[in-house]
């Protein structure tokens, strides 16, 4: 039989915490089930987590690029063949209950969706020359920033752990946020303000890059006036933007995220979803990989298994 005529039980898109979480799920409960999964590794946005992970009950991480790898082990020991990789998604009918892949032409029984967020691009206009002096994550380059003065641009919680990170490792950080006051927990604010490599404004914004060839300063202004921050880089935080344009069209949103409802169902019978890309969510591994359980088990008692 080819890969076209085949039918799973469920075709998961998204090989993250909530797509691996379903996959484990209904694979134990011996359900044909393949993850499709457009990077090259499983796990997600685990990898952009710079910071320890000590509220996840599976264990303590010292990043998630330490989790990513738990993930991949376990995905990898009991999905084997079922895990696919390198499967760029290119179209997706969910009425048909189809999803047509770089690796061929998928179609199930059900659908789960776990196809994560990215991050959300930076609006300001830089200048070609500087091109290279904006990142948007720091992890994989922490080793070359080391010393290194850094701007970081945002004001939620992943801007505040990245500024704690560097700062950590010597570097000179000067967070900038838009908003007078942080969207970040409030512990992890104050512990940004109480470090003492780490220069806080609220309620600025950027007004110009200067330097040449490679970035020197920023310029910012706020209600105090035009401020010239020194800095190599500029690191942007800006939040997170769910990866659902493919399929967004066919379902009931809300800004851009799927609803779901308690059992992680969304509009469209025998198509569920779950990560970070549904509403009502919160963005925690934990709810990501609880989603994918209760998707799971959804998916059970659509197939007619017992809950």
């Amino acid at each position: 039989m080819s890969q076209s005529e085949h039918i799973y039980d469920c075709v998961i898109v998204g090989g993250g915490p909530a797509g691996v979480s379903c996959a484990l799920e209904c694979h134990e409960s011996a359900l044909d089930v393949v993850v499709l999964e457009r990077e090259e590794r499983v796990g997600g946005q685990l990898p952009l987590i710079p910071s320890p992970i000590f509220n996840y009950v599976a264990g303590y991480f010292e990043n998630g690029e330490m989790a990513r790898n738990e993930l991949e082990k376990v995905a990898k020991l009991f999905l084997g063949e079922r895990l696919l990789t390198n499967c760029n998604v290119q179209s997706v009918d969910l009425t048909k209950k189809q999803i047509l892949t770089n690796r061929g032409n998928f179609r199930g029984r059900t659908i789960f969706l776990a196809t994560g967020y990215r991050l959300k691009q930076w609006d300001f206009p830089v200048p070609e020359r500087f091109a290279g002096d904006v990142l948007y994550r720091s992890g994989i380059v922490r080793d070359q920033l080391r010393g290194k003065p850094i701007a970081i641009i945002g004001g939620g919680d992943s801007a505040v752990f990245t500024a704690l990170d560097l700062a950590g490792h010597d570097c000179p950080v000067t967070v900038l946020a838009r908003s007078e006051k942080f969207k970040a927990r409030p512990d992890i604010v104050d512990s940004m303000y109480r470090h003492e490599n780490i220069t806080v404004h609220t309620g600025t914004i950027v007004k110009h890059m200067d330097g040449g060839p490679k970035l020197e300063r920023i310029v910012t202004e706020n209600s105090k006036g035009d401020i010239e921050v020194t800095c190599e880089k500029v690191i942007a935080k800006l939040g997170y933007v769910p990866n659902t344009e493919l399929f967004a069209d066919q379902l009931v949103t809300l800004q851009g995220h799927i609803k779901v409802n308690e059992n992680q169902a969304t509009s469209l019978e025998a198509v569920f979803a779950g990560g970070d890309i549904v509403m009502p969510g919160y963005d925690r591994v934990a709810f990501a990989a609880g989603t994918g359980m209760m998707a799971a088990r959804s998916i059970r008692c659509y197939l007619g298994q017992t809950p």
